[in-house]
């Protein structure tokens, strides 16, 4: 499998990436792109809202990019797994017109590594889903030769699909549902956002066991806080929850924020927990919507099939992971040199949490020195399957509907 994530844009990509590493028995991770991001579309979302939220993360695609990129050699290097031709760069900027490429070394990259494989290629996203929309307009061929796992979106009875990584580029994430690529869909509301862990979970489970996990949990456990579940319920309801909610004008500042339990979505960990055992989250084959210009689903019984995620085990993919990282042990605490290179605006590039909560945190972030040196890694069996495409005709901006049966997804 390759993983297309923006790993520093909130810290469940770093547990996603990290999940997957420390899974060599059941993945074999052969790459890692790196992926923009940035505010623009929360921006959007809240630009003509009147309550003040906070999105703390860049407004600039190619720095969140570079921030992604540096995040994950982080990631290799804590792990003592060597980056060295297995991290490459996307590019910063989205699709501009339909049918026109955003050619990236991670493009190229995934082209030549589908087109080269003999098996199946999982192509497991976590992120706006650029790079993968263009290989595909640069190669329709690899159609035959992959599987997109991402995460993204609302479930379909959803009254619309806002959600940040298929809003970022909404030209890419029409092309997914149109070129007829086999597809598993994890949404996030009601499915994924199950993925939650608190301060008290994460102490138990991963802190000072590691330094993966006491760098994860130190993260996480300093974004928790009453302020920053408030500023999440609100962002929620400004933004994935917008017609969801049939008492528009309720008064929840009522309840104070300080009633609030501070948990926190680990989303990311979803795909990983489907790709280690798909039991974890039962699915369905249903007919590919289209997305609206507008992000909203439109229905046609008509279309070619994807799979897509109705549920997760939240307990076995915790469970799984945290067993992972147990054989990992190691109770040095975590020093602050494996801070470095995080910085002081990246820190808050989760998207809920309030930016006052969090001094001490960035207190040790400045007095953090350089990072340890690489190592190797192991590689093992890739989790594979067969396929049986037919053929396929991408013209036209990929706006057609082929019908591509593929039993990579159950088909």
């Amino acid at each position: 499998m390759v993983l297309d994530t923006d790993t520093y844009n909130e810290v469940d990509d770093q547990f996603a990436l990290a999940y997957a590493l420390m899974s060599p028995e059941k993945l074999d991770l052969k790459a890692v792109y790196a992926a923009p991001f940035s505010s623009e579309f929360f921006d959007r979302q809240l630009k003509s809202k009147k309550e003040r939220v906070t999105v703390p993360m860049t407004s600039d695609l190619k720095e969140g990019l570079e921030l992604s990129y540096k995040e994950i050699i982080k990631i290799f290097n804590m792990l003592d797994r060597s980056p060295d031709g297995r991290v490459v760069p996307g590019i910063g900027r989205v699709h501009e017109g339909k049918g026109v490429p955003v050619e990236s070394d991670a493009a190229r990259d995934l082209v030549k590594r589908a087109m080269e494989s003999e098996d199946i290629l999982y192509v497991v996203a976590i992120g706006e889903i650029t790079n993968i929309a263009s290989a595909i307009l640069m190669e329709p061929e690899i159609i035959r030769k992959i599987v997109v796992v991402w995460l993204s979106g609302q479930p379909m009875y959803w009254p619309h699909t806002l959600e940040f990584n298929m809003g970022q580029d909404v030209l890419a994430s029409q092309l997914i549902f149109d070129c007829g690529v086999p597809l598993v869909l994890m949404p996030c509301m009601t499915v994924a956002s199950h993925l939650t862990t608190t301060a008290a979970e994460l102490k138990e489970r991963l802190m000072g066991r590691s330094r993966i996990g006491t760098y994860l949990s130190d993260i996480v456990i300093s974004q928790l806080s009453p302020q920053a579940a408030d500023n999440m319920l609100s962002l929620f309801r400004l933004t994935y929850l917008q017609e969801a909610d049939d008492y528009p004008d309720y008064p929840l500042d009522d309840t104070g924020f300080q009633a609030m339990a501070p948990s926190r979505i680990i989303w990311d960990i979803s795909t990983i927990g489907y790709m280690v055992n798909p039991r974890w989250c039962p699915s369905l084959l249903v007919p590919a919507p289209r997305l609206t210009d507008d992000v909203r689903w439109e229905h046609d019984p008509r279309r070619h099939k994807i799979r897509v995620c109705n549920f997760v085990y939240r307990d076995g993919i915790f469970g799984d992971m945290f067993e992972n990282w147990a054989k990992r042990q190691n109770k040095e605490p975590l020093p602050l040199q494996d801070l470095k290179g995080r910085g002081t605006e990246g820190v808050l590039s989760t998207l809920f949490f309030c930016c006052d909560c969090h001094d001490k945190y960035l207190n040790r972030l400045s007095e953090a020195q350089s990072a340890d040196s690489l190592a190797t890694s192991g590689t093992t069996t890739p989790f594979s399957t067969s396929t049986n495409p037919q053929s396929v005709n991408l013209s036209a901006g990929l706006t057609g509907s082929p019908n591509v049966h593929n039993d990579m997804i159950g088909l």
